[in-house]
């Protein structure tokens, strides 16, 4: 398995900035290549241009996801990085460094989002239960990759780079960077529309795995818990919604490898 090299950080705040040399780097996106893309994504939602801040985002005491129009659509392309770093999680073979950043101007602090990111990556259902992967979250110097959230404009553009057409959608992984969707961060799907942090353990868990060098991967079967590397945005064909790669016994919950 080839991994993407060190990713040598700049200060608190970085530009998107335009692809480096990744000849071979994963190309991936939750639905799939440029046509996909285009085909399979849902509309856009229309959002007002030069918004500031995600607002309206989920209230913390009701639980209510925000109006899909107090969204911003796109951003400064410049991001946010969190500070500090987390202890390392998972496994006996290499550890993974990566940071978290948040576009600017959301109004969503990086802090939260890490602590958020953390969580999944440490959880004994995610890719750590391979018994060789680790990762550990850093602030600064040389990293893995790095999990951006940013605005469908500044997804599609970091994303458009590479070749893949995120139709303001959906997320990516492209070189080092797993790119996350603000309105999928928000408003989840309609199979999690009830259940955003799930979905969100999704968004991470599809987007490293790809990361990982994980493709795209059907239904097992009906009835049958899906694959985090199956499109399930795309539907569940009969399989029940999964966030995680591993069950709570450590068993793969893996399907079909698609092409």
């Amino acid at each position: 398995m080839v991994l993407a090299g060190g990713l040598a950080l700049k200060g608190v705040t970085e530009p998107a900035g335009r692809p480096a040399d990744t000849a071979g780097a994963p190309r991936s996106t939750e639905t799939g290549g440029p046509e996909e893309a285009r085909k399979d994504a849902p509309k856009p939602e229309k959002a007002e241009d030069g918004k500031k801040e995600a607002g309206k985002k989920a209230d913390k005491e009701t639980g209510k996801r925000p109006d899909p129009g107090s969204i911003p659509s796109s951003g400064p392309g410049t991001f946010a990085t969190a500070d500090g770093g987390g202890d390392r999680v998972g496994g006996s073979g290499r550890t993974l460094t990566y940071v978290v950043q948040v576009e600017d101007g959301l109004g969503i602090p990086v802090r939260e989002v890490a602590t958020e990111v953390e969580r999944v990556l440490a959880d004994e259902r995610g890719w750590t239960a391979d018994g060789r992967t680790g990762f550990r979250r850093v602030s600064g110097g040389a990293s893995d990759f790095r999990v951006r959230l940013a605005t469908a404009g500044t997804v599609d553009d970091i994303c458009g780079q590479y070749g893949l057409d995120t139709g303001g959608e959906v997320n990516c992984n492209v070189g080092q960077d797993v790119m996350v969707n603000l309105k999928r961060w928000l408003l989840a799907t309609q199979y999690y529309a009830d259940d955003v942090t799930s979905y969100r353990a999704l968004i991470i868990n599809h987007e490293v795995g790809h990361f990982l060098g994980h493709g795209h991967e059907g239904c097992p079967g009906a009835g049958r818990p899906a694959p985090v590397m199956m499109q399930q945005i795309k539907g569940l064909h009969g399989c029940r919604t999964n966030v995680w790669p591993y069950d709570a016994e450590g068993r793969p919950i893996t399907g079909p490898a698609l092409g």
